[in-house]
């Protein structure tokens, strides 16, 4: 009886392991992206720094934050804000989940 208690609250405190990576994504933070409005400042001041940032030769910048939790016997879950931006100004975004 008493190897059987151990054993399920090892699988107890196992299971509710996760480990996370980024900052999940507000969705209220998401309706407040207006393309050809919205400044880069902006944008790090409601998301964090990007996560990554690549320079395109005509001007345009592409950001990038990504957040993801994988979860110990559950599933994994992650999100990316993807942002085109030109002139300091978003020129369009996606959300991507998986």
């Amino acid at each position: 009886m008493r190897k059987r208690v151990l054993l399920v609250t090892l699988l107890l405190l196992v299971s509710a392991c996760s480990n996370r990576v980024g900052h999940r994504l507000d969705n209220r933070n998401l309706q407040q992206i207006h393309a050809g409005q919205t400044t880069k400042a902006q944008l790090i001041a409601l998301f964090g720094q990007p996560d990554s940032e690549t320079p395109y030769p005509d001007g345009q910048r592409l950001l990038k934050w990504t957040y993801s939790e994988a979860r110990t016997l559950n599933t994994t879950e992650g999100q990316t804000l993807t942002v085109q931006m030109k002139n300091d100004k978003v020129l369009n975004y996606a959300l991507s989940k998986s």
